[in-house]
C-alpha cells in the first residue's frame, strides 16, 4: 500500500510539472494581447516599418537614444532619395537584439547607422528576456528571430510574463504606463514625440547614476566583434554601414581622454565610425530626464550633426544652413556638476551606498517616500539582504542605479496597486522579474514566521 501510494504521488508530480509548461505556454500564446499599448509595444511596428518601407532608406539602430535623437523628417528632407527608418528602442532589452531583429529586413542601397549609449550594457551581448516577451506581446513572429543563445533566458522568463498576462486578463485590465514611455509617443517613423520633453527635468542637469565613460572597459569586445560580423554580411549585399557615437550629456562624461577612445574603437570596429566624437558630448540644456535622452530641442541640434556626417560620407560638399534652436532653460548652474538645484527645484534626495553597502547583517531595508535616487552600488555586499520595501507609489519620482541587486539576492517590494507601474516603468523595468507587490511581501513573511507578521530574526 505505502508502495503503491508513492507510485502516485511520483505520477501526480511529474504530471504537474509536465502541464506547468504547457499552462505558461497556452497564458502566454493564447490569450489576448495585453503590452501593445506600452513603450515596448512599438517594437513589433519597428520591425514592420523596416520590412515595409520601400526604396534605399536611412535606417538608424540602437537604443533608445536613437528613438529620442533624431527627426527622421528632417533627415529625408536633406537626402530625398532615401527613406529614413528609426530603430532604435530600449537599452534594458539590448542592443545585440536589435541587430538581429534588424538584419532580415535591410536591402541593398540601405545605409545603416549603429548608435548604442555609450554605456557598458549596450556595448555588450546584454539581452532581457522579460522585456522581449512583453514586446512580442501581439506579433509573437518576432520571436522567429531571437537567436538561439539567448533562448534559455526566453524560456526562464516565461512563467513571470505568463502570470502577469493572466492576472491582467482576469482583471480585464492593461498596463498603461502613461507619460512619455508608451507607444502612442512614436510617430510614423518610430520616433519619439519630444513635443512632450521640452526641457531638462533631471536635479542638476544631470542623472549621477549613469555616468558616461570613454575607456576601453567600457566595451565587450565579444559584442565588438559580433557588431564586425553583422557589418561584414551587410556589406556583402551592398549596405553601408557606419557607427556614430550616441549624443551623451556632457555634465555626466568623465575627464578620459574621448579621441584616444576614438582612434582605438576605430582600429577595433571593421567599418567606418563617421563624425567627431567630441560633437556627441552635448551640453545638458540638450536633454531631456536621461543623459542619453534628448528634449526636442537636442533633437534637432543631433539631427543636423547628424545630416553634415552622412553628407561628409557620401562626399557631398553642398552647404546647407539650419538654424540651430535656442537651448532650453536649465534648472540650476549647467556649469557645475554639483550645482544646487535653482527656479524652486528641490535638491534630490539620495541614498546613498555608504548607507548600507557591506553590511552582511541587515534583512531588510524600507526606502522612505521622499528619496529620488537610490545611487549606483547601494546594496553592494548586502549578503543577507531579503527585500527592498519602496513607499514611493510613484515609480517615475525614484530613479534607481544600475545594477541595483548587484551582489544581494534581495527582491523589491512596492503596494499591489502600483506593482504593475513598477514593473513597466522604462528605469525599474530591468529589475521587473524581482519586482512583487506588498501581499507577495506579507506571504513570505508568513511563510517564514508562521503566526507572525515579520521575518524570523528581523
Amino acid at each position: 500500500m505505502e508502495h503503491q501510494s508513492k507510485i502516485t504521488i511520483l505520477v501526480t508530480t511529474s504530471a504537474l510539472l509536465l502541464a506547468l509548461p504547457i499552462f505558461f505556454a497556452v497564458c502566454a500564446f493564447c490569450l489576448p494581447a495585453r503590452y501593445e499599448d506600452t513603450f515596448l509595444g512599438e517594437l513589433k511596428e519597428k520591425c514592420r516599418r523596416l520590412e515595409t518601407t520601400e526604396g534605399k532608406r536611412i535606417i538608424l539602430v540602437g537604443g533608445s537614444g536613437i528613438a529620442f535623437g533624431y527627426d527622421s523628417a528632417m533627415l529625408e528632407e536633406a537626402f530625398p532619395e532615401y527613406r529614413a527608418v528609426n530603430f532604435g528602442m530600449y537599452a534594458g532589452l539590448g542592443t545585440k537584439v536589435m541587430l538581429d531583429l534588424s538584419e532580415d529586413g535591410m536591402r541593398e542601397g540601405d545605409i545603416v547607422i549603429l548608435s548604442p549609449e555609450q554605456e557598458a550594457q549596450t556595448l555588450s551581448d546584454y539581452f532581457n528576456g522579460e522585456a522581449m516577451w512583453q514586446a512580442a506581446d501581439g506579433d509573437f513572429s518576432l520571436l522567429l528571430k531571437i537567436k538561439p543563445d539567448n533562448w534559455g533566458q526566453m524560456l526562464g522568463a516565461l512563467p513571470g510574463f505568463a502570470a502577469d498576462k493572466l492576472r491582467y486578463h482576469l482583471k480585464n485590465e492593461r498596463p498603461n504606463p502613461g507619460g512619455v514611455y508608451q507607444k502612442s509617443v512614436f510617430n510614423t517613423y518610430g520616433d519619439i514625440d519630444t513635443a512632450l520633453c521640452g526641457k531638462n527635468s533631471m536635479p542638476n542637469g544631470h542623472d549621477l547614476n549613469t555616468p558616461v565613460r570613454f575607456t576601453q572597459e567600457i566595451w565587450q569586445e565579444e559584442f565588438l566583434e559580433y557588431m564586425n560580423a553583422y557589418a561584414r554580411r551587410l556589406k556583402k549585399q551592398g549596405i553601408k554601414v557606419w557607427y556614430r557615437f550616441c549624443p551623451v550629456n556632457a555634465l555626466a562624461a568623465g575627464q578620459e581622454e574621448v579621441n584616444t577612445y576614438y582612434e582605438t574603437l576605430q582600429e577595433k570596429l571593421d567599418f567606418p565610425v563617421i563624425g567627431n566624437p567630441n560633437d556627441s558630448l552635448m551640453d545638458a540644456e540638450w536633454f531631456y530626464d536621461t543623459n542619453f535622452h534628448l528634449n526636442s530641442s537636442g533633437r534637432t541640434v543631433n539631427t543636423i550633426q547628424c545630416i553634415r556626417d552622412i553628407k561628409a560620407m557620401l562626399g557631398d560638399s553642398a552647404r546647407v544652413a539650419y538654424d540651430l534652436p535656442q537651448k532650453p532653460e536649465l534648472h540650476g548652474d549647467a556649469g557645475e556638476k554639483d550645482a544646487p538645484a535653482e527656479d524652486g527645484l528641490e535638491e534630490p534626495q539620495i541614498l546613498y551606498a555608504e548607507v548600507y553597502a557591506g553590511n552582511e547583517d541587515i534583512r531588510t531595508v524600507t526606502v522612505p517616500e521622499e528619496i529620488t535616487l537610490i545611487e549606483d552600488g547601494a546594496f553592494e555586499g548586502c549578503t543577507h539582504l531579503q527585500a527592498i520595501i519602496l513607499e514611493n507609489v510613484h515609480p517615475s519620482e525614484i530613479r534607481p542605479g544600475q545594477e541595483l541587486l548587484r551582489g544581494t539576492d534581495a527582491d523589491v517590494y512596492v503596494k499591489d496597486e502600483v506593482l504593475s507601474e513598477y514593473r513597466l516603468n522604462y528605469f525599474w523595468s530591468v529589475y521587473a522579474g524581482r519586482i512583487h507587490g506588498q501581499s507577495a511581501l506579507d506571504r513570505r513573511k508568513e511563510s517564514a514566521c508562521p503566526g507572525r507578521f515579520s521575518f524570523c530574526g528581523l
